[in-house]
C-alpha cells in the first residue's frame, strides 16, 4: 500500500470511532432536514426543482461540517505529540496531506449520499406528486457542485489545522475562513455597489448549486474549485515542510 492509502485508512478508521464525526454528520442531517423542509414550503408552486432545492439545502451547512470534520486532522497530531513521529517518518509531506484530505472527503461523500435519501426516496414516498419528478441526472450535477465546494472547504480546514493544537481553535478559524470570507465580501461588494443586488440577489456559491442543479454547467466554476483544493493542499504540504524543517 502507498503512504497515501495507508494514512486515508488510518484516518477513516479514526473517524469511524471518533466522537467529532458521528455528533458532527448527525447534526449536518439534522440541519439539511430542516433547512429542506422549510424551503419546500416555501418554495411550493414555484419553478425550483426537487433537485435545487436539495441542493440550496445542503450547501450552506457545508463549511460548518467541513470545518469539524477537518479540525482534528494536524491539530490532534500536535496536541498528542504524535506530529514529531510523522516529521521523522520518510512519508512526504503531499503524502500526508492528501491523505487526510481524502479521508475527510470520504465522510463528506458518504454524508452527501445520506442527504439525498429526503429527496429521492423519503419526499417521493410521502408525498404522491413528488413522484416521477426526481431526475437522477439532476442530481448528479448537483452533487457534483457539492462536492467540488466541499472539497475546498475540507481543504481549507486541513490547511488551518496545522496552525493550531487545540481543535476547537482550528474549527473556529476553519469556519471564519470558509463560511465567514465569503458571506463578509459578499455583502461588502453589495454595500459598496448596491447596483450589483439585482444582478446577484444570491450568494455566488448558491448560484453555483443553483445552475448545475438546473444544467446550466461551467468549465470556469469548476476550475475554479478545482484550483482553489489544489492550491490550500500545496499551501498545506509546504507548511508541514516548514513544520519538519524546524524540527
Amino acid at each position: 500500500m502507498t503512504a497515501i492509502q495507508v494514512t486515508w485508512l488510518r484516518e477513516v478508521q479514526a473517524f469511524r470511532g471518533a466522537f467529532s464525526c458521528g455528533v458532527p454528520v448527525t447534526a449536518f442531517l439534522a440541519a439539511f432536514g430542516w433547512t429542506f423542509v422549510m424551503t419546500l414550503r416555501r418554495n411550493e408552486g414555484s419553478v425550483l426543482q426537487i433537485q435545487s432545492i436539495w441542493g440550496l439545502s445542503v450547501a450552506p451547512w457545508l463549511p460548518i461540517l467541513s470545518a469539524v470534520l477537518t479540525m482534528r486532522l494536524f491539530a490532534e497530531e500536535r496536541s498528542t505529540g504524535m506530529i514529531d513521529l510523522l516529521m521523522s517518518s520518510p512519508v512526504r509531506e503531499r503524502d500526508l496531506v492528501i491523505g487526510k484530505f481524502l479521508s475527510a472527503m470520504t465522510v463528506m461523500g458518504v454524508t452527501l449520499l445520506i442527504s439525498l435519501a429526503v429527496p429521492m426516496l423519503i419526499l417521493p414516498t410521502l408525498s404522491a406528486p413528488v413522484q416521477g419528478t426526481a431526475r437522477v441526472a439532476g442530481f448528479i450535477a448537483t452533487f457534483i457542485i457539492l462536492f467540488l465546494q466541499a472539497s475546498t472547504w475540507c481543504a481549507a480546514g486541513t490547511m488551518v489545522s496545522i496552525f493550531f493544537r487545540n481543535q476547537a481553535a482550528a474549527a473556529v478559524s476553519s469556519l471564519v475562513l470558509c463560511g465567514g470570507v465569503p458571506v463578509v465580501v459578499y455583502f461588502a461588494i453589495l454595500a459598496w455597489m448596491p447596483a450589483v443586488r439585482s444582478e446577484t440577489a444570491w450568494m455566488p456559491l448558491l448560484v453555483h448549486v443553483y445552475d448545475f442543479s438546473t444544467g446550466l454547467f461551467s468549465t470556469a466554476i469548476i476550475a475554479v474549485y478545482v484550483v482553489t483544493t489544489v492550491f490550500f493542499l500545496f499551501g498545506c504540504s509546504k507548511l508541514l515542510a516548514c513544520l519538519r524543517l524546524r524540527g
